[in-house]
């Protein structure tokens, strides 16, 4: 059983539950005593389903239900309703509604009965005062918001200049290279004339 509107719900319809686990002890369910009934009814059937066929189980529910005076929310709902009967287990609406429905009808096993229990005891226990800091301390001031400079962005015209001037890097490093290796053939060059000018002079001698 859903506890918030699906999408397939009317836009004005009521929320089942404003608070299904019962924590806020102001929340009030418009919807508490309805889902009582249907609690109450899912354990009568379940304390009953033992060998019976889910079919049987399904319009045990349906004739519960229409006994107390109200409705099963949807067709699957109640398919899973029954199939938790059949296993013997009933199925729980949310914990304020089976605490309520236990109240008239007491729960149809041990398991949920310890449960409820303990959730009666959970919710006799309560908190010491000052537990929670209170809600102004949550609060922030204009004092408590820090606020950052965003740091300058560089100007969009000297990023290109530097690609640029990147990019030129290798053609200038090719055209040095060409020119040194021009200078050292030149240099040999000459080296090896003035080698063959000097041995062609030995020679004559």
């Amino acid at each position: 059983m859903s506890t918030s509107p699906g999408s397939g719900n009317p836009p004005d319809a009521t929320p089942l539950n404003p608070d299904p686990t019962g924590q806020d002890p102001s929340a009030k369910d418009p919807a508490a005593g309805e889902k009582a009934q249907l609690q109450a009814a899912i354990f009568e059937v379940t304390r009953a389903a033992g060998g019976r066929s889910l079919h049987e189980i399904r319009e045990m529910l349906q004739a519960e239900f229409s006994r107390r005076g109200v409705k099963a929310p949807a067709t699957i709902w109640l398919d899973s309703v029954a199939s938790a009967a059949f296993h013997g287990e009933p199925y729980i609406i949310d914990l304020p509604a089976a605490l309520a429905a236990e109240a008239a009808v007491p729960a149809p096993n041990d398991g949920v009965r310890k449960r409820l229990a303990r959730r009666r005891e959970l919710r006799k226990d309560k908190l010491p005062a000052g537990t929670f800091p209170p809600a102004s301390a949550w609060e922030l001031d204009s004092r408590d918001v820090t606020l950052s400079t965003p740091e300058p962005r560089p100007d969009p015209r000297t990023v290109l200049g530097n690609t640029r001037a990147v990019r030129q890097l290798p053609a200038m490093a090719a055209s040095a290279l060409v020119g040194l290796l021009a200078v050292v053939a030149v240099w040999a060059a000459r080296n090896a004339r003035h080698r063959r000018t000097a041995h062609s002079t030995a020679g004559g001698a």
